[in-house]
This record gives structure tokens, sequence and C-alpha cells, in this order.
């Protein structure tokens, strides 16, 4: 049996360098030999938390996005061959991850990468850029109008019509999700995006695409945004979306969005989990949940507000986003040069164990800001 290397979870906190089999791909899978990796929280919560494992699962691979170069096809794929270079979408099960010499990888889940862009560039993108598309394009989140831009006419799903000059809001503006929601805003067509982060992030974020730029630390942050809205001559928030969310986070926000009954409601997209602490990565000991916490319903009683959860991991169960985030929209948009990647933390000194338990105790201790974190994958 031909085997090869992972970086996997064998136990809640520990992580380990194992052997895997190294599988064949389906009739509609494809295998990467993996370049580059990118980490990211939801690594972190499940090597010291264990969240989503059970006792079955280990050892599991970590790395839920990555970059190499296909090494075979299953029999029903057409779109790719040996040799292809390719950024991957790394999810559901442990033969899908990132940080093996070999992954197996849907189709739907991979795209094709133009010669211009570098690899450990590529490796960046997938995971934040499939959960902005798929929460501002993806059924049944936002689902927002489709341009013809991006796809095929035929593949342009029949969505109700939006006023794209009405102002919309990404907070954590500044963060890897952050930097995707507000680029897929702007191909989505919003004219007026309003990005929460820090300060200095402002200059950045303007470059793709934001109009108002907002600190979250300043103490009247709220009464700032609110009168922003109020000057348009919507003269409110009809969309947010937070990738953070925070106690914090959906609290501000929960102000932010509050409008009077006789209104439509303010739509607040939230990537899903919902986090009773400060920021993405908390102590463990710290409440996560899937359903909306009793001091969020708080929150946002009485104030008109519709919430959106965002679960990425579903993304493959809507038609439109498995067929063409990936595979049409994604070398599309690199290929035209509509698409930036976020600024890279390169990871490649030591071994490999060495530079995963480097980027994971970043993340752990929320030193990653406006980067996205790669690791070099040789063993």
């Amino acid at each position: 049996m031909t085997t090869h290397r992972a970086v996997a979870i064998t136990a809640i906190g520990s992580l380990e360098v194992v052997d895997l089999p190294t599988p064949a791909p389906g009739p509609d899978e494809i295998v990467v030999h993996v370049r580059y990796i990118t980490l990211i929280p939801f690594d972190v919560y499940q090597l010291d938390m264990g969240y989503t494992l059970s006792a079955s699962d280990y050892p599991q691979v970590i790395g839920f996005g990555s970059a190499g170069f296909v090494k075979a096809v299953g029999e029903n794929v057409k779109d790719f061959k040996e040799g292809d270079r390719v950024a991957t979408y790394n999810s559901f099960q442990s033969r899908n991850k990132g940080a093996q010499e070999y992954a197996v990888i849907p189709r739907w889940q991979a795209a094709k990468i133009p010669e211009s862009v570098p690899l450990h560039e590529a490796a960046s993108i997938p995971d934040n850029y499939v959960t902005a598309m798929f929460t501002v394009f993806g059924t049944p989140n936002l689902a927002l109008p489709v341009p013809p831009s991006l796809v095929p006419p035929s593949s342009v799903p029949t969505r109700p019509a939006v006023d794209l000059s009405a102002p919309v809001l990404v907070y954590g503006a500044g963060s890897s999700s952050g930097q995707f929601f507000i680029q897929a805003l702007r191909l989505a067509g919003f004219t007026d995006i309003f990005a929460v982060a820090s300060s200095k992030h402002h200059e950045y974020l303007r470059t793709l695409g934001a109009t108002q730029c907002f600190d979250y630390r300043s103490p009247d942050v709220v009464a700032q945004i609110r009168a922003a809205a109020a000057s348009t001559k919507h003269g409110r928030l009809p969309i947010a979306l937070d990738p953070i969310a925070t106690r914090g986070s959906l609290t501000l926000l929960s102000e932010v969005l509050a409008s009077p009954p006789a209104l439509p409601p303010a739509r607040l997209a939230v990537l899903l989990a919902y986090k009773d602490g400060d920021s993405v990565t908390n102590s463990p000991d710290t409440a996560m949940s899937v359903t909306p916490p009793q001091w969020l319903e708080d929150a946002l009683a009485g104030k008109n507000i519709d919430l959106v959860p965002v679960g990425t991991f579903y993304f493959g169960k809507d038609d439109f986003s498995r067929e063409n985030i990936m595979p049409v929209i994604l070398p599309r948009l690199l290929a035209e040069g509509k698409l930036r990647a976020n600024p890279v933390r390169l990871l490649e000194e030591g071994t490999l164990l060495e530079r995963v338990k480097t980027g994971l105790d970043l993340l752990r201790n929320n030193k990653i800001s406006g980067e996205k974190l790669v690791v070099k994958l040789k063993f």
C-alpha cells in the first residue's frame, strides 16, 4: 500500500507528522500534490478543543486551503489534467485536507491558477474567498443578484433586484475574510461600502473598494457609522456582514443596524460560529455556538434585524456556488486581475511541524492581522 506524510491532530492538543494511505481519486475527484497550505482559526479550534471532531475522526489532517499540482484525475473529470496548477478549498474529510503530500479534492473545490499568480499566493485565496462569495451570492445566505460578467448567462440564477447604491457594511474588514467580503460586494456592484477595521488597515481597504472606513476602537464608532448611513439618500444600512462573530462585534452591529419596525428589516450576515469572547480565537473554555446564544437574541430583540447565519462548509449544497465559485469564477477573476489575494505571512523556516506549530500559535494568540498565514509544505 502506498502511503504519504501528513500533519494531523492525533488527540486534543496533540499534533504529529503521520503516514496515511494515499487514495486514488473517485470519479469526480482530483489528487493534488500539495506545495503550500493555509492555516486558519478553525484549525486551532480543532486542535485545542476537538471542535466538531469525534474519536473516530483522528488522525485529523489540518489545513483548509492549499495550492499545488494535479497528480491524477477521476474518470468523470474533464476540466483538469495532470500537471495543472491549482488552488483548492480543503474540506470536509481528512482525506481532503491540505497539510499532506497528496490531497483528494472534489473537482468543484479546485480552481486552475494562471502562471502569473505564485503558488504561495494562490494557496492563500480559497477558504476565505469561498466564504465571501458564498455569503454574498449563495443560497440560503444573502443570495444577491449575480452579475453576468462572472459566469455564463445560462448559469446566472434569477434573484430579486437589489438597490446597489445603498450603503453596506463589513465589520472586521481587515481580516482575511473581511478583505474578500469587500471585494465580493464590489463585484456584486455595490458603490458605497463601509469598512470597520483597525485604522492601520484603512488605506489598504480603500484600494479593495471600501468607500468609508471606521475604527472599531473609537468610543463613538456606532454614532459615526449611523451618522454616515443617515447622510445617504437611503438613511440607513440595509445589509452588514460580520466574519468575526464575537459578542463585541455583534453587539455593536445590533446598534448600528437598529431601525423602526415600519421599515424592511436590515440583514446581518454572520460567519459561524458565534463566539462568546472578544476575538476570533479565544481561550478553550470560551463558549462557541452555531445557534444564536441568548446574549445575541437579547442584543437583537426589537431592533428589526434579520440574522443570516453563514456556514462555509455548506457551500457545496448550493448548486450555483458548487459549480461556479471555485472552478469558474476564481480562474476568471485572477486571469482578469479583478481579485486581490490577502497579504501573505509565509512560514518556510525550520521543520514542517515547527512551521505549522508556529503558525497555529500565531493564530491562537491573535497575532495575525490583515494577512493570510501560509506554510510551505516540505517534509
